[in-house]
C-alpha cells in the first residue's frame, strides 16, 4: 500500500492498544520513535506529545507548521468478538466494496473500530516528519494529543509552552478534496433517577426485548442520515404495546459511547402475564420488525428483534408500574437527530442532539444525550429547555464542561495557500467545508489564539462503527496534498 512510509506508520499504531484513556502505549511509542529518529520529543503533564523535526531546505527559517492528531480511538467490536481493547492491537484487512459507484480496495479492522480515525493523521504526520522526498520543509511540530473522543480532554488541558508555531494542520477529517474551517461545539448532559425496588405481583413474569443491528454511526457526522436511534426506538416501540397497561421495567441497557448513535437496546420489563405475552407477540411480530426497518434510511438490512422469557430470578426486582411510565415518558420526551439546519452552510446540520447511553445497576437507571451546534448558546438553550422536565420527573441533571466551536476564518493565509495547492494536486478546486463534529480546531484555538487553522484528511466511510473503512486510492492523494503543502509554505 501507498505510500509506504505513511501505511508503516499505520501498521505499527495499529498493533498498540490506544482506546481512549489508554493510550499510555501510545506515548512510549513516539516517545520511542523520537529518540530513534533523533528528534526532539516534549510532553505535557497531561500526557499530549510533540515531536520537532528541523527544517530541510528552502524550509530552515520558515514559519513553523504544526501537524496535529489524536492518538486515541474509538473502540466497538462485533457482538461476539473476543477481541480485548486493552491488551490487543487492530487486525488489518483489504476487501473491495462498492463505493462511490466503483469497486474500490478498502482498508477495515477485524471485527473492530479500525482507529483511521485518527490514525490516518498520527500516521501522516510521523511519515511527513521523516519523508526524504520532501526537500523543501518548514520546521514540523507534531503534536499529539489523548483522549480527544470522550470530549477533546486532551486539547482541551494542553500546556501551550509545547508548541512555538502559529498555523495548524489538523488532519482529522474524513473527506478527500474538503478543506475544513469550521466545526460544531458540544456538551453532554446526564440524567439519573434513583430506583426503588420490589417484588413482582402474583401472576406477573418477565420478558427481554432487543433491539441490534441499526448501523449507528459517528453522531455529529452520519446523524443526518436517517440511521435511527436504538434507544429511543425500542422504548417508544414498548411503550405503543402496553397501552394503557401497567408494566415494570428491571433493566434498560443501550448504546456504547456518548459520540456513537446507538446501535442496540435491550429492556428487561415485568407484566401481568396475559399483557407480557400480548406485549411479546406485537414486539416479535415481522410488522413490528418491519417497523424498526422502515424508520431507516440506511441500514435495515441487518436490524433484528428478539424476545425472550427470562427466568423470574435472573430477570431482577423490577421498579413500580407509575415509576416506569415516569421513566418511559421523560426519556422519549427528549429530542434526537438533527434539530437545526444551518442557514450559512446549505446541508449543514446546526444543532443535534444524541440519547447516546442508557445503563442500569441495582440503585439507579442512568440516560446520556450528546448535544453539538455550530450556533453560539444553542446547546444551552436545547439544555435548559430540556433540563427542567428531566427533573421534573426526579433525575439529577448534569452537564459536562464541553468544549467550544471553531469559527470559521476564511482569510487564513494558510486557508489560501492549501486552496491553490490542492486545485493542483486534485486537478479541481477543493471543496470549503464545516462539520457537525467536534475537532479540537476549536479547543486548541481557545487555548493558543494565534493559531490559524485548516482540517482535511483521506476518505474514512462509517468511523465510529466495526465497518469504518478507509478508501486506500485516496490516501496517496491526501498526502501528496499534505506534502505540497509543507513545501509551498516554505
Amino acid at each position: 500500500m501507498k505510500p509506504e512510509l505513511l501505511f508503516d506508520r499505520f501498521r505499527e499504531i495499529s498493533a498498540v492498544p490506544r482506546e481512549s484513556g489508554n493510550e499510555a502505549g501510545m506515548t512510549a511509542y513516539l516517545q520511542a520513535f523520537a529518540a530513534e529518529h533523533g528528534l526532539e520529543c516534549r510532553n505535557d503533564a497531561i500526557g499530549n506529545t510533540v515531536i520537532a523535526v528541523p527544517g530541510r531546505g528552502k524550509g530552515v527559517g520558515a514559519d513553523t507548521i504544526i501537524l496535529q492528531s489524536h492518538t486515541d480511538m474509538v473502540c466497538v467490536k462485533a457482538p461476539g468478538s473476543a477481541h480485548n481493547f486493552l491488551t490487543d492491537g487492530i487486525q488489518l484487512r483489504v476487501e473491495q466494496r462498492e463505493e462511490h459507484g466503483k469497486v474500490q480496495d478498502v482498508l477495515l479492522g477485524t471485527d473492530t473500530t479500525l482507529g483511521a480515525d485518527n490514525g490516518m493523521g498520527v500516521a501522516a504526520a510521523l511519515a511527513a516528519g521523516l519523508d526524504p522526498a520532501i526537500e523543501n520543509c518548514p520546521p514540523l511540530e507534531l503534536l499529539f494529543t489523548i483522549d480527544e473522543e470522550r470530549g477533546l480532554t486532551g486539547a482541551a488541558q494542553l500546556d501551550p509552552s509545547i508548541i512555538t508555531g502559529t498555523y495548524l494542520i489538523n488532519m482529522d477529517s474524513e473527506e478527500l478534496g474538503e478543506i475544513c474551517i469550521s466545526c460544531a461545539g458540544g456538551r453532554d448532559m446526564t440524567s439519573v433517577w434513583p430506583l426503588v425496588r420490589s417484588a413482582a405481583s402474583g401472576g406477573w413474569k418477565p420478558i427481554t426485548v432487543s433491539l441490534t443491528g441499526l448501523p449507528g454511526g459517528h453522531s455529529g457526522v452520519q446523524i443526518n442520515e436517517g440511521r435511527g436511534n436504538a434507544i429511543a426506538m425500542l422504548l417508544g416501540a414498548i411503550s405503543d404495546a402496553a397501552g394503557t397497561d401497567e408494566i415494570r421495567v428491571s433493566n434498560i441497557t443501550g448504546g456504547s459511547k456518548r459520540n456513537v448513535i446507538p446501535s442496540t437496546c435491550e429492556v428487561t420489563l415485568w407484566a401481568d402475564a396475559p399483557v407480557a405475552d400480548r406485549i411479546a407477540t406485537e414486539l416479535g411480530s415481522a410488522a413490528q420488525l418491519e417497523a424498526f426497518k422502515s424508520a431507516l434510511c440506511i441500514g435495515a438490512e441487518l436490524v433484528k428483534v428478539s424476545v425472550s422469557t427470562p427466568e423470574p430470578n435472573a430477570a431482577g426486582e423490577p421498579i413500580g408500574a407509575a415509576e416506569t411510565r415516569t421513566v418511559f415518558a421523560a426519556i422519549l420526551a427528549v429530542p434526537w437527530g438533527p434539530q437545526t439546519m444551518s442557514e450559512a452552510v446549505p446541508g449543514l446540520v446546526e444543532t443535534s442532539n444524541n440519547v447516546a447511553v442508557i445503563s442500569t445497576t441495582d440503585t439507579a437507571i442512568t440516560l446520556s444525550c450528546s448535544t453539538r451546534s455550530s450556533a453560539a448558546g444553542a446547546i444551552e438553550t436545547f439544555q435548559d429547555i430540556h433540563r427542567p422536565a428531566l427533573q421534573a420527573t426526579g433525575a439529577d441533571v448534569t452537564h459536562s464542561d464541553g468544549y467550544p466551536g471553531w469559527e470559521a476564518d476564511r482569510e487564513n493565509p494558510l486557508l489560501k495557500t492549501a486552496e491553490s495547492v490542492f486545485a493542483g494536486v486534485l486537478g479541481t478546486s477543493p471543496k470549503i467545508t464545516a462539520i457537525h463534529a467536534g475537532l479540537e480546531c476549536g479547543v486548541l484555538k481557545g487555548i493558543v489564539p494565534r493559531l490559524r487553522m485548516i482540517s482535511f484528511g483521506p476518505d474514512i466511510r462509517d468511523a465510529h462503527t466495526i465497518l469504518e473503512r478507509v478508501l486506500l486510492s485516496s490516501v496517496p492523494t491526501f498526502y501528496a496534498c499534505l506534502t505540497a503543502l509543507l513545501e509551498e509554505m516554505c
